[in-house]
């Protein structure tokens, strides 16, 4: 069977389960409206995180917990998978592992094998943030703000470096940099190689989204709206734009333009290299979900049961379609535009 290769197996005969995803690929990231939907597939909780592309498969946790995989290009299920434990975040591939934080008794990052399902490792702690993977090394951050690099093989600590505040974003990293933001209200740049810290810019209250970096600047937004840009090499804030309202957790930046959904119901596209506001949209619901964008168009969901595609220069509305539901998780773009509505819906879209 051509699964057998490309897909996500699970195997319960005599209590043995295979677990295979496929290689991760990187998608083709361009995808352009009018777009149509290919297919929708129901799940058994809401999702929990965007969407992850791998290869031939779309991955989607839900807060069952359940490991969705399905194929790209007609939506038939290759198989799912349960967790015992509550997961507190999105899951993230590196290479043959996936890595999960959940919840219970004793909550720690659980890295199991793939292909297998089986536990390779696990590391106690509270990690409610994304981790990310830099060659062989899995960065995690957890709840009370340690920043961990974790060998990928074993789960062997390589280093560990304090925030001094509250985690309140996932880490990005950029280069030999890694960045994070506090409930404390400090930007915070690491050597990801080493976990030293490089430089810490206080903002005064705290960091909502993910820090952008791109180029010389790391992108960041602040709980009251104040979006900025800093210095990727010292910190120094160069510019700052007020936007009054609770932003999403992930900024979209592409050709200049930075993204940001708000929970005043808009989106708003500011010029990357200024913050001027370039343009507005208006949603009929809050925007809790993040959106995503490629060098010519925006992608977002909102409350009010929509998907939006947005011209990316300047803001006017291209394409959108009535979804059966809100969307608080995050868009996907790849190899094509996914979103999963609390109706536990997963739409997929392409051209």
């Amino acid at each position: 069977m051509r699964y057998a290769l490309l897909g996500f197996c699970l195997l319960t005969a005599c209590g043995e389960k295979v677990l295979y995803l496929g290689e991760p690929g990187r998608g083709a990231v361009g995808v352009e409206p009018p777009l149509q939907l290919l297919w929708t597939h129901k799940m058994d909780g809401s999702p929990l995180g965007s969407a992850l592309f791998a290869g031939d498969l779309i991955l989607q946790l839900t807060t069952a917990p359940t490991l969705y995989a399905l194929d790209r290009r007609n939506g038939v299920l290759l198989g799912k998978h349960g967790y015992g434990k509550m997961a507190c975040a999105p899951g993230q591939l590196a290479g043959a592992l996936y890595a999960l934080g959940v919840l219970g008794r004793k909550p720690s990052l659980r890295v199991l094998d793939r292909r297998t399902a089986t536990e390779r490792w696990r590391h106690e702690g509270t990690f409610c943030q994304v981790p990310v993977v830099r060659s062989d090394t899995l960065i995690a951050i957890d709840d009370e703000g340690a920043v961990q690099a974790l060998r990928l093989a074993d789960g062997l600590m390589l280093w560990r470096a304090e925030l001094g505040g509250l985690a309140r974003t996932g880490l990005a990293l950029s280069g030999d940099l890694a960045f994070a933001g506090t409930g404390s209200g400090d930007l915070v740049a690491l050597s990801a190689a080493t976990g030293r810290e490089r430089w810490r810019t206080s903002l005064g209250e705290a960091v909502r989204s993910r820090p952008v970096p791109a180029g010389e600047r790391v992108f960041a937004a602040t709980a009251s709206g104040r979006v900025l840009a800093a210095r990727r090499d010292s910190g120094h804030v160069v510019w700052e734009r007020a936007l009054d309202a609770l932003p999403t957790a992930e900024l979209a930046l592409a050709a200049g333009v930075l993204v940001v959904g708000c929970a005043d119901r808009h989106f708003y596209g500011l010029d990357a290299a200024t913050g001027a506001v370039r343009w507005t949209f208006a949603t009929e619901g809050v925007v809790r979900s993040s959106p995503v964008a490629t060098d010519h168009t925006a992608y977002g969901a909102s409350s009010d049961g929509h998907l939006y595609a947005l011209d990316l220069q300047d803001g006017h509305l291209l394409w959108k379609y009535r979804l059966d539901g809100p969307v608080l998780a995050p868009v996907a773009l790849g190899a094509a535009v996914v979103v999963a509505t609390e109706k536990r819906t997963l739409y997929v879209f392409g051209r």
